[in-house]
């Protein structure tokens, strides 16, 4: 009762924090197991309950024993299927307990369970795969052995791409691949069981990178980044699917690891370039976005009067969504900051306080409104336009920073007008650069 429970409130919660989740599958999903599912691990606890919610059956969780070390964690995470497992750099005089958790999960397998298990071991938020763990592959692998490699085990392989996990109303890829049939090294577990799990990782580690963008050094990745923000919408058609964008910052990674290899002289010209241009931005508190829409038209002001419109017609609302949801959205922001400083936490730790936050305010502001009208038609109508007009100060919000934006743009080119059009001619001459790269590397 408690799981499910969880699972309805998180699935709002999820729903309400990403703008758009996108689910892409290369064939059907089990709906049972005995399986195991692998995924990167960019996001700590959102991870774990991003994939859980695209399952349809129970999951176990295997989580760091140091999060079970309250009394009160050792009562409440097992409630939720969760599983300890403990790590060498924690504390290596427990490493012997995880035979007990091997055996929990082949139990589980048996009775044709579901595993979820983050391989690297650490979750960092960066656009890359660390070592992965063997434990998986063991398990699955001693799952098989222990019950006479009979079970079917398969291993389920999930990337999450996430636009920025740790923003609110960002986006969500998530890519799964064809089920890994897990007695397909039965022979050769039954010959040496470390190859076997090697091999075994070795596939997994393939997968997962074939299921995010991998990308081994923060130079490129930059240089990367920097192509998207300034090239990528010139590649994709209009209104492009999240599959759609992956594959071509897929198809940026290769060209860009060709270039470094055959041309590395003409990469780190055209890095210099790319960092200076965004270096120059900075210094103006301006953005690619706001100077590509300026470079398009001759006036600012015909290009905002929609959204000058839109602000003056709809600020009744805002205030009102911002009187009512300002607290118990701007409370799980500080909170998070408050806990941690690890970039990998953020998203999940908003998403968790921020579910204590709103059910807190909304409850009072409806009791309150009770309280003062005694009239339940208009206390529905009030709670119906608290997460209605929240939604709308969000985006209203937005518009007028991309207003505000648009005029600074404007500002500064009455001011400066051969600065702003400098920076127009390095975004072109940066574009120029980028097909010509693009033109090649096509021809290969």
């Amino acid at each position: 009762m408690l799981y499910k429970l969880l699972e309805l409130i998180l699935r709002i919660a999820v729903r309400v924090y990403f703008r758009k989740i996108t689910i892409k599958k290369a064939a059907s999903i089990p709906e049972e197991g005995p399986m195991i599912i692998v995924a990167n691990h960019p996001s700590t606890f959102m991870d774990p309950i991003v994939i859980g919610l695209q399952m349809k059956q129970k999951l176990s969780f295997l989580s760091k024993a140091q999060v079970f070390r309250s009394a009160f964690a050792k009562w409440l995470l097992p409630k939720f299927n969760m599983i300890p497992v403990y790590r060498k750099q924690d504390n290596p005089s427990q490493m012997h307990k995880n035979e007990e958790t091997f055996d929990t999960c082949y139990e589980y397998l048996a009775k044709k369970g579901t595993i979820m298990i983050f391989p690297e071991g650490v979750s960092l938020t960066q656009r890359k795969i660390e070592k992965l763990k063997t434990g998986a592959a063991r398990i699955a692998l001693g799952a098989e052995a222990a019950h006479g490699y009979k079970l079917g085990v398969k291993i389920l392989t999930v990337g999450l791409n996430y636009s920025n996990p740790h923003r609110f109303q960002s986006e969500l890829f998530i890519n799964m691949d064809t089920p890994i049939e897990v007695l397909d090294f039965s022979e050769q577990h039954k010959q040496d069981a470390f190859k076997a799990a090697q091999a075994l990782t070795d596939l997994i580690r393939q997968r997962l990178e074939h299921h995010i963008i991998a990308i081994d050094d923060s130079d490129t990745d930059r240089l990367v980044k920097n192509i998207e923000t300034v090239y990528k919408s010139k590649l994709l058609q209009d209104k492009p699917t999240r599959e759609e964008d992956f594959i071509m910052t897929k198809r940026i990674v290769d060209a860009v690891n060709y270039f470094k290899e055959n041309h590395p002289e003409r990469v780190q010209r055209i890095s210099k370039m790319a960092d200076d241009y965004f270096t120059a931005l900075d210094r103006l508190s301006l953005n690619d976005y706001l100077l590509k829409n300026f470079s398009k038209s001759r006036s600012v002001f015909f290009r905002s009067a929609y959204t000058l419109a839109y602000l003056i017609i709809g600020f009744p609302f805002w205030l009102f969504g911002t009187i009512n949801n300002y607290l118990p959205y701007k409370l799980p922001l500080y909170i998070t900051r408050a806990l941690t400083q690890k970039e990998a936490w953020h998203g999940a730790l908003f998403v968790g306080s921020g579910v204590i936050t709103f059910i807190i305010f909304y409850s009072v502001q409806i009791y309150l409104i009770h309280q003062i009208f005694h009239d339940p038609v208009i206390t529905f109508g009030y709670f119906a336009f608290l997460p209605i007009t929240g939604y709308f100060a969000f985006s209203y919000s937005r518009r007028f920073t991309n207003l505000r934006g648009k005029w600074l743009v404007f500002n500064i080119f009455m001011k400066r007008s051969a600065l702003i059009s400098r920076l127009i001619t390095m975004r072109q001459e940066i574009i120029a650069e980028f097909e010509k790269g693009r033109v090649e590397f096509n021809k290969l």
